[in-house]
């Protein structure tokens, strides 16, 4: 029977084995060193100007202010004793370098210090950044602060575990590499190191399937694949076995052993860093989403300023109607117009797709539309103009339903073309009548053919045009065919605004959910005399 793994794995120390660290391949910067060599080379040893209670230093506390210059904050001593040399005429003289010389070459090396330092905070905020693993961006400031978070939870963890360095390593987008993305105990530098092959990382796996793994003395299990030499370690999962995204590890110097605190401790800082990782990105998308929302605001309102005012375009003629669209941008409208012909033209358009997609599309219909109006034209050939248009643009999905009229107002002679869904009728005292055009809708194929219909309208005798989603019943949060046209016949001798304004308050409300994006337009026409 195979032996069942405990909550946590546990390697123990003989008690003889020494602990062998090896060494690194490359020196590492240390700073107190290299102003020790500064002092071998120069005989200037540089010492930090510590300031007095009453007038100390001022160093700024923000990483980004910029620092005093370097010679408010370091001062040089000779490093040549001064023991019988009260009669030498300039000490300054008698060391190797001149101190003017020194304090070129000390410049230098702050510079370089002070830019391995920034890189060092720029690495730390992208690697926080990177720690969100969910394919957004964090804002600067955000990433910043969750790089502090980040670092305060490692730094609390090893001081509750006793533990002298700990790093987060996280799962790439395919799981299949761990990355280093904030450590605390250890040298900046170690998050440039490349990721780690998940394969062979018998510690991670084990600890991703939620298990705390205890290294001991890691001399003795290089199998465990220990991601830094130190002589013990602890790996705690971050996430769950369902969900896992990464470990935590913490290392120590010496050969130890670890408590049941001391992993629920480390348990309790994987938690802590998964919230914060997840609080961030929720925070930052929520901004995000607040500004999105504003600019799709204001879009609507640019959308909503092209649709018609109801003032009369004719003596004769009352003309209404209204486009509400299901959500904030949607891929309808409506529109009409006296041209310099003297002639009334209106047009009803309907995208297939919806939201801020179909607003493009119908936006661009309707430009194509107002463009022609002034020109000599047939309703037919507005309708061929703007299928070319919407075919060419290829990419997208452009496909949308269009209806153009034209009216002589003297003569009541209208010319009408139809294409895609939207729905015509004539009503009348003594009935309706349905216009039919082509049901291809526009950007299907190049070849369409597009037909002109010829209708005298009567005097009192009404022109209905209404989207698909405003005849599609009550499913599609409009009317059936039946109700809509009844409705308008009940209503026949009442003005145009009361009949459209009337048919809007009894509009089926959304209910939410499948008819969300249903986007319903309304066109009404009348010739009193």
């Amino acid at each position: 029977m195979a032996r069942k793994l405990p909550a946590h794995l546990k390697l123990h120390d003989d008690g003889g084995a020494q602990v062998a660290l090896s060494t690194p391949s490359s020196t590492k910067f240390d700073l107190a060193q290299t102003m020790r060599a500064f002092a071998d080379a120069t005989g200037w040893v540089p010492r930090p100007i510590g300031g007095t209670p009453h007038h100390p230093l001022d160093i700024p506390h923000d990483a980004d202010a910029p620092l005093p210059p370097l010679r408010k904050r370091m001062q040089l001593v000779s490093d040549y004793p001064m023991d019988g040399m009260l009669d030498a005429d300039d000490p300054s003289t008698m060391s190797g370098t001149s101190e003017e010389v020194a304090w070129s070459l000390l410049a230098q090396i702050d510079g370089l210090v002070q830019s391995l330092k920034a890189s060092e905070r720029v690495i730390q905020a992208q690697e926080a950044q990177l720690a969100t693993a969910l394919g957004v961006s964090i804002r600067h400031d955000e990433a910043d602060a969750l790089a502090g978070r980040l670092q305060e939870s490692l730094h609390r963890a090893s001081e509750l575990t006793g533990s002298d360095a700990a790093a987060l390593y996280l799962l790439d987008d395919t799981t299949s590499a761990l990355k280093m993305r904030s450590c605390w105990g250890m040298p900046t530098s170690a998050l440039t190191k490349p990721p780690r092959d998940l394969r062979g990382s018998l510690a991670d796996l084990e600890a991703l399937m939620g298990n705390a793994v205890l290294l001991e003395n890691t001399s003795l299990a290089p199998e465990w694949q220990c991601p830094e030499s130190y002589a013990a370690a602890m790996c705690v999962p971050i996430g769950s076995p369902t969900m896992p995204h990464g470990t935590l590890w913490l290392w120590s110097d010496h050969v130890r052993d670890f408590s049941s605190a001391d992993i629920d401790a480390a348990k309790a800082a994987g938690d802590k860093i998964l919230v914060d990782i997840e609080r961030s990105v929720l925070a930052d998308e929520v901004l995000k989403t607040r500004a999105l929302n504003r600019q799709v605001e204001s879009a609507s309102l640019v959308q909503s300023s092209r649709l018609p005012s109801s003032q009369p375009l004719h003596d004769d003629y009352e003309i209404g109607g209204w486009t509400f669209q299901g959500q904030a941008l949607g891929g309808n409208f409506h529109t009409w117009t006296v041209n310099r012909q003297r002639l009334i033209c209106a047009a009803m358009g309907a995208a297939a797709t919806h939201g801020a997609a179909g607003a493009l599309v119908a936006t661009s219909i309707q430009t194509v539309v107002e463009t022609c109006w002034n020109a000599n034209h047939k309703p037919s050939q507005v309708l061929r103009k703007a299928n070319d248009l919407m075919w060419a643009a290829e990419d997208g999905d452009w496909r949308s339903s269009l209806c153009y009229l034209q009216i002589h107002p003297e003569s009541g002679s209208t010319q009408l073309s139809l294409a895609g869904n939207i729905q015509a009728f004539t009503v009348g005292s003594h009935g309706f009548r349905p216009l039919v055009g082509t049901s291809t809708p526009l950007a299907l194929q190049p070849d369409t053919r597009f037909d002109n219909q010829q209708l005298y309208m009567e005097a009192g005798e009404l022109l209905l045009i209404a989207s698909a989603d405003v005849v599609g019943g009550i499913q599609r949060g409009g009317f059936s065919q039946e109700a809509l046209l009844k409705l308008v016949r009940d209503m026949h001798d009442e003005t145009i605004e009361t009949i459209v304004d009337h048919i809007a308050r009894l509009l089926p409300l959304l209910d939410g959910q499948s008819n969300i994006d249903a986007d319903r337009s309304l066109l009404l026409v009348r010739r009193r005399f």
